[in-house]
């Protein structure tokens, strides 16, 4: 193998791979053309995979592991992935099968299962008039679930406290299935910075409704309720979504009335395709008779949760990461640390001077432990996107994602248990380093044009992001693949997600197919440090 060397660049282009390959011309292009420049004069181009939410860095970046700060789908801690390769992809000469592999019904699935749910109970104290169910569908699925479930007849009506967009979102589908009656805490402008008083809530809420509804953990407007509400005097159960906050503080559940709590599994306690459903045992025997069976309660539990093809790979991880939570000091372990990081970030914050800034202010008492809200400089798109492409070159992604929301102009880093207390840290580090130098900048450059009696344009071509260059399609042809026509890229296409009114379907293309100049190879694991043990006897 070849190893190309130019003079002109740094230690940095020192590249192993052959030369004339593609990740070489362009990771080379974009060292001439960017790193050399100096920050406060750096071009950003708009299709820089920083800005389209890339998860892939580039392949000369500083770190070992990249940084991953997404709101979800996300990591799981290192040890849980070491323990999910050894247990889920067992070796040829192990003679057993992974759960990927087995029959949902299969008694070595049958022992997973049972484990799964066992750990489960214990880690989160859940009382035995509860019980659990792994549905699909993920949270936008009980969104309709939980009125189906609860109102047999759809005319009930059911209190819904909006505090987000999530909350927001369940509202719109619950519409099909129960009458809402909504406490919001929408402001005027549209944003949600706190959430309704417990006075309030039992002053506005409908006695005679199904059920009371509340989103734990607002990813997107980084609120969260660090405790649940305790229970109502007008009896009314508790319905939770949890998705991003199970598993990070104890659950007081007879204490709040809960009748149905549900989380999706890909931020804290597995991967994308299972929703955890915990429920409790009186409120069964209730669902709309035209509720499908997948998504009917009832069906579930007299079926042991195997009423159709479950997701056993799975149910297998949920068991691991709950063990894993059990082995590391509890539910009340995992508080403690999801405190001590987001402390970190919002203890930084404050002290930037204004550099950065967060929408919920910390006297509420709502900011959330699991997705940190920032703005850069005010929300100044150069700065913020020279930040998200800085951060970007040292590994750290994940800051702000492809979403079927508005552009914000907060980033967010959220802070789940695959994100450890280190790498938060090394973020912190990240953010005051970047303040520090653009502060001084600006400030240098304020004394300069106040001397000469000038001001810089705000919309200087020297500020601004450089024009589009083609996305996707131009890369593509670059890469030496067999797309010599434009039939060839229609076939890809295909592929494509993107409803008849986009324009560009390359923009929902699947990941894996998203290839502009920055691309690069990666490998879908790297090797992680520590083991959880081996696999259970029973499924050796």
């Amino acid at each position: 193998m070849n190893i190309t060397f130019d003079p002109s660049l740094d230690e940095v282009d020192l590249f192993t791979t052959p030369r004339g390959s593609f990740d070489d011309r362009c990771d080379q292009n974009h060292h001439r053309e960017h790193r050399h420049q100096p920050h406060h004069t750096r071009i950003i181009d708009s299709d820089h995979p920083a800005l389209l939410g890339s998860l892939t860095p580039p392949i000369d970046c500083p770190p070992t592991k990249i940084l991953n700060f997404s709101p979800g789908p996300t990591n799981l801690p290192p040890a849980v992935e070491s323990a999910i390769q050894s247990r889920c992809f067992p070796a040829m000469e192990e003679k057993r099968l992974g759960s990927m592999a087995l029959s949902h019904r299969s008694p070595e699935f049958e022992c997973i299962l049972k484990r799964t749910l066992a750990v489960t109970r214990q880690v989160m104290e859940i009382p035995p008039e509860y019980e659990i169910l792994f549905t699909q569908g993920g949270g936008h699925g009980q969104f309709a679930a939980i009125p189906m479930n609860l109102c047999p007849t759809g005319s009930e009506s059911a209190t819904y406290v909006v505090n987000g967009t999530w909350s927001n979102r369940a509202v719109e589908e619950a519409k099909k299935y129960c009458r809402p009656h909504v406490i919001s805490a929408m402001e005027e402008d549209g944003r949600c910075t706190s959430f309704p008083s417990l006075e309030r809530i039992q002053s506005e809420i409908d006695p005679n409704s199904a059920f009371l509804y509340v989103c734990s953990n607002e990813t997107v407007n980084g609120l969260e309720l660090h405790r649940l509400l305790p229970r109502l005097a007008c009896g009314v159960p508790l319905v939770v979504d949890a998705s991003s906050d199970f598993t990070s503080k104890p659950i007081a559940w007879r204490e709040s009335n809960i009748g149905v709590l549900f989380a999706c599994a890909s931020k804290n306690i597995g991967h994308p395709g299972v929703t955890m459903v915990v429920v409790r045992k009186d409120l069964l025997g209730r669902a709309n008779p035209f509720t499908p069976g997948v998504f009917n309660y009832q069906t579930n539990i007299m079926a042991d949760n195997v009423w159709n093809t479950i997701p056993t790979f799975n149910v297998d991880v949920v068991g691991i990461v709950m063990e894993w939570i059990m082995e590391n000091g509890g539910v009340h372990s995992m508080e403690r640390t999801s405190i001590a990081k987001s402390n970190l970030m919002y203890d930084m914050i404050g002290d930037s001077n204004g550099f950065y800034g967060t929408p919920v202010k910390a006297e509420s008492g709502y900011r959330s432990r699991m997705n940190v809200p920032f703005c850069v400089a005010g929300g100044d798109d150069r700065l913020t996107d020279l930040f998200l492409v800085e951060c970007w070159e040292r590994g750290i992604v994940g800051l702000r994602t492809v979403t079927p929301f508005s552009k914000s102009i907060y980033l967010r880093a959220s802070l789940y248990h695959g994100v450890a207390y280190e790498e938060v840290v090394v973020l912190t580090n990240f953010m005051k380093e970047f303040a520090a130098k653009h502060t001084a900048v600006e400030q240098d450059s304020a004394v300069v044009e106040q001397q000469a009696g000038v001001v810089t344009p705000t919309d200087s071509p020297l500020f601004r992001p450089a024009p589009a260059s083609p996305l996707i399609q131009q890369a593509l042809y670059g890469m030496d693949l067999c797309l010599s026509n434009s039939r060839d890229l229609d076939q890809i296409n295909k592929l494509s997600s993107s409803p008849d009114t986009v324009n560009d379907p390359s923009l929902t293309w699947p990941k894996n197919l998203k290839v502009n100049q920055y691309s690069r190879v990666t490998d879908m694991f790297a090797p992680p440090p520590t083991n959880l043990g081996p696999a259970p006897p029973a499924l050796r």
